[in-house]
């Protein structure tokens, strides 16, 4: 859903604004700017003591809705991603659980013997698989307004570097 809404530039900033946008309209302009800045992502996961518990119905509906839908998962809502952590919250923006940055021992996008290749997806989108503590999370996100989930997000991966 798009709201309208309605801010306040001072001078300086609307005439910058306008030197860099082009073409672009102001307010697509704002928009899109703050879609990039921002380090909010849509996302879906699970965690990997859940993939025992997963139903046929839902590595059906994983295989079926592949590659534009959600990919596998248990989990879905957003991930805020900050200097030092990663917030994550379910889809009324309840913050669910952290990790903060330093605990993350291992993030790969890739298969393994849990989250396989054919059996939980259709092979061609692995999931970011975060190993923090004793867990093992498999994440997909998506930028917001975008169409596809991946694992292979190159914002999220360059925010753990």
């Amino acid at each position: 859903m798009k709201q309208k809404i309605s801010i306040t530039l001072n001078d300086t900033l609307m005439r910058f604004i306008d030197l860099i946008r082009g073409d672009v309209p102001r307010s697509k302009f704002i928009e899109n700017y703050l879609k990039e800045k921002t380090n909010l992502f849509e996302a879906v996961w699970t965690f990997s003591d859940e993939m025992k518990n997963i139903s046929k119905k839902e590595l059906l509906t994983a295989h079926i809705s592949q590659p534009f839908c959600k990919p596998l998962c248990k989990h879905e809502g957003f991930i805020d991603i900050q200097r030092d952590s990663l917030d994550f919250y379910d889809k009324e923006l309840q913050r669910l659980f952290t990790i903060k940055k330093i605990d993350i021992k291992s993030a790969k996008v890739e298969y393994d013997s849990t989250f396989r290749r054919f059996k939980h997806s259709r092979g061609l989108n692995p999931p970011l698989r975060l190993i923090f503590g004793k867990k093992k999370l498999y994440v997909f996100v998506r930028g917001l307004g975008e169409l596809v989930f991946k694992g292979n997000d190159s914002r999220v991966l360059q925010s753990l570097i």
